[in-house]
């Protein structure tokens, strides 16, 4: 299975979502990672099929999925980073009413909504009304939705916002395990969410494609450009303002600072292991910065 991104923009009056992105695909995860704003949710609603480019096209197997209707949608699962539920339904209720949506057969969907459920984790939970759910509840049984038609492409928009750290593990393993043989995409602005499954990493900043590369990759353009430092209180705005600063702890010793940069930034600076966050702070302008 091949989907292909062909050269796709997307335009809302004088501003480029999305600008020229380009992107083969085949079994396995890959992960878009970029700051909120970076055109992330556009991408994904025109490979969901629900907006149309303004120039280029997806392919799927050589054909545009515009064009295939139904055919695309039957193998289609899609979370959107914003999810509509229904309170006054049950778990059960509102994944029968999707399967419904997605015209599977009654008898199938009954199976099916069970295994969905145990997926995610709300068997117990099945004959709650969602009104009553948390939002990580919520953001499961979207998950579970999306799972339904046993889709060959799963597209999923910001899937572990609301979920406990325990749930996200969850989730993480469950995209490893499916990934098989689907083409699962998904957009993050945390990079924990997909260190450890994602076959590719797509780096979007400003609506444009800047890197495609698998972790070991980015990891190795970062090498070198990851340096530890202790400062005191008085130095520290000053390094601040000069450096990308991905992570603040203060210590016994002083403050120790995490700087990415492309040269050792002061002399007591030492080089470090680079991790994925790393890779982030590099590529993008501004990173999280943690004062613990």
């Amino acid at each position: 299975m091949r989907l292909l991104i062909d050269n796709v923009s997307k335009k809302f009056k004088d501003k480029w979502a999305i600008k020229y992105f380009s992107a083969e695909l085949t079994e396995g995860v890959y992960a878009l990672l970029g700051p909120n704003g970076a055109g992330k949710t556009t991408l994904m609603r025109m490979l969901a099929d629900i907006s149309m480019p303004s120039t280029g096209r997806i392919l799927l197997n050589d054909k545009d999925i515009s064009l295939m209707g139904d055919d695309y949608r039957d193998i289609l699962g899609y979370l959107p980073q914003e999810f509509g539920l229904y309170k006054n339904f049950t778990a059960v209720r509102f994944l029968m009413y999707f399967a419904s949506l997605k015209g599977l057969d009654k008898k199938f969907a009954i199976d099916k909504v069970e295994e969905v459920l145990d997926l995610v984790n709300l068997t117990k939970d099945r004959k709650r009304k969602i009104g009553t759910f948390s939002g990580g509840m919520k953001r499961r049984l979207g998950i579970a939705q999306a799972l339904l038609n046993d889709p060959k492409i799963l597209i999923v928009d910001e899937p572990t916002a609301g979920l406990d750290p325990q749930e996200r593990i969850r989730f993480r393993n469950l995209l490893s395990e499916i990934a098989g043989d689907r083409i699962v995409f998904l957009s993050t602005h945390i990079v924990s969410d997909i260190e450890y499954i994602a076959k590719e990493v797509l780096l979007l900043k400003q609506g444009e494609l800047i890197q495609r590369s698998t972790l070991g990759n980015l990891l190795e353009q970062v090498k070198g450009k990851v340096w530890s430092v202790n400062v005191t209180q008085a130095v520290l705005p000053e390094i601040q303002r000069q450096f990308k600063i991905g992570n603040i702890q203060r210590n016994e010793s002083g403050i120790e600072c995490r700087i990415v940069h492309d040269e050792k930034p002061v002399e007591n600076a030492v080089a470090v292991h680079a991790t994925l966050e790393d890779v982030y702070l590099y590529f993008f302008d501004k990173g999280a910065i943690k004062d613990v």
